[in-house]
């Protein structure tokens, strides 16, 4: 399958999974500013804080404490633990959940994902960035083992420059998952939710009957 097939089922299968919330393919995150670099996010998941003075910090939060979207993001997170392994032993800063849910609180977006396949390490890196910056939570989805060898890579760098006090960029809030993992948990989410539906609709049908 190709990148951007992937690409499309991914988003299809979030916005069955995270009803109510809009997804949006390839999202130009400061259209109208032609003055300034507007980066592309590959998915993103609204609301998107795109007004001028206004923030939708309150409303992610709020979306924080969702059932629904807790419960995935927990599985986004576990996901994350067991790629980063043994890599936090080196310089990767592992924060809990709750902890860098709520690290980037003046987001452009709840949630943006980044999928990464072929491009160079300077360009996965910029779209960690990106990521990180625009979304209250960031996803990078690796496409395959060198991607993930990458993410890991950088993570450390951009740790290990933080802990000898040189500039870089926090990126606690950029989560990394497999492109299966990701499907795989989408599936599985988008299939439970049919079935509650289909049980809860069948029980309706029972009463009235």
């Amino acid at each position: 399958m190709f990148a951007r097939d992937y690409q499309n089922i991914i988003a299809q299968l979030l916005q069955s999974k995270l009803s109510g919330l809009e997804v949006r393919n390839e999202w130009a995150a400061f259209s109208g500013l032609p003055y300034q670099y507007c980066p592309k996010v590959d998915i993103a998941v609204g609301p998107f804080s795109t007004t001028p003075g206004a923030d939708r910090i309150n409303e992610y939060n709020n979306l924080l404490l969702s059932t629904t979207i807790k419960a995935f993001l927990e599985k986004v997170y576990a996901c994350h633990l067991e790629n980063i392994g043994d890599e936090y032993l080196n310089e990767i800063d592992v924060s809990p959940l709750q902890n860098l849910s709520l690290k980037n609180q003046n987001a452009r977006c709840f949630l943006a994902f980044e999928i990464e396949n072929k491009n160079t390490k300077k360009h996965i890196m910029g779209s960690m960035i990106n990521a990180a910056s625009l979304g209250r939570i960031g996803i990078g989805v690796a496409y395959n083992d060198s991607v993930m060898r990458t993410f890991l890579r950088i993570l450390n760098y951009l740790a290990f420059l933080k802990r000898v006090e040189k500039s870089t960029y926090d990126t606690a809030n950029f989560l990394i998952v497999t492109q299966q993992q990701l499907l795989e948990l989408l599936e599985e989410e988008v299939l439970l939710l049919f079935k509650t539906k289909t049980f809860n609709s069948l029980k309706k049908l029972q009463t009235i009957r």
